[in-house]
C-alpha cells in the first residue's frame, strides 16, 4: 500500500513538474515559429537539459537507494522530494505572465501544448508500470531514476507534439 502511495507520489510529481517546465520549452518552440529545426538548434546551442529538477531526482534516489528505510520513511523520502520537484516548477516564471515577451496563448500552442503533456503523461506511467511489473522488488530509486530520464526528455515532447498534431 505504501509503494503504491509512493508510486502514485512520483508520478503525480514529475507529470506536475513537467508541466509547468513544458510552458518554458513552449515559449522557446513559439519563438523559433515552431520550426523543429530553429528547436533543436537552440537546445544544442544552449546546452539545455534540466539540472534542478535533476539534482532533487538524483538525491532522492540515492537516498533511497543507500539509506534502505523502511517504507514508511521511503513514502515520506518520495513526498519531500515531490513536493520539492513540484514547488520548483511553480517557482519559475510563468512565460504567459511574465516576460519581455510572453507566450502566446493560441490553438496551435495549446495544441502543442495538451499533446505533449498527454504523450508524457502516458509514457511516464507506462515506464512506471513497466519498471513495477519487470523489478524484482520494489526499489523506489529505480523509479526517481525514470523521472531523471523523463525530465531530460521534456524537450523533446512539443516536438513530437509538433511533429503529430499538424
Amino acid at each position: 500500500m505504501l509503494t503504491a502511495l509512493s508510486l502514485a507520489i512520483i508520478s503525480a510529481a514529475s507529470i506536475m513538474f513537467f508541466s509547468r517546465r513544458l510552458l518554458r520549452y513552449l515559449y522557446h518552440f513559439q519563438e523559433g515559429g515552431y520550426s523543429r529545426r530553429s528547436f533543436t538548434k537552440w537546445m544544442i546551442d544552449n546546452g539545455i537539459y534540466d539540472r534542478k529538477g535533476t539534482v532533487i531526482a538524483a538525491i532522492t534516489a540515492g537516498i533511497l537507494e543507500y539509506l534502505k528505510p523502511s517504507q514508511l520513511i521511503e513514502s515520506g523520502i518520495c513526498a519531500i522530494a515531490g513536493i520539492g520537484l513540484v514547488s520548483l516548477g511553480f517557482w519559475e516564471a510563468d512565460p504567459r505572465k511574465e516576460g519581455d515577451t510572453r507566450l502566446q496563448e493560441t490553438v496551435r500552442s495549446a495544441g502543442i501544448y495538451n499533446l505533449a503533456l498527454g504523450l508524457y503523461s502516458i509514457g511516464f506511467t507506462i515506464a512506471v508500470y513497466a519498471i513495477h511489473r519487470y523489478s524484482k522488488d520494489d526499489d523506489l530509486a529505480l523509479y526517481w531514476i525514470a523521472v531523471i530520464v523523463a525530465i531530460q526528455s521534456a524537450p523533446i515532447w512539443p516536438i513530437i507534439a509538433r511533429s503529430v498534431r499538424r
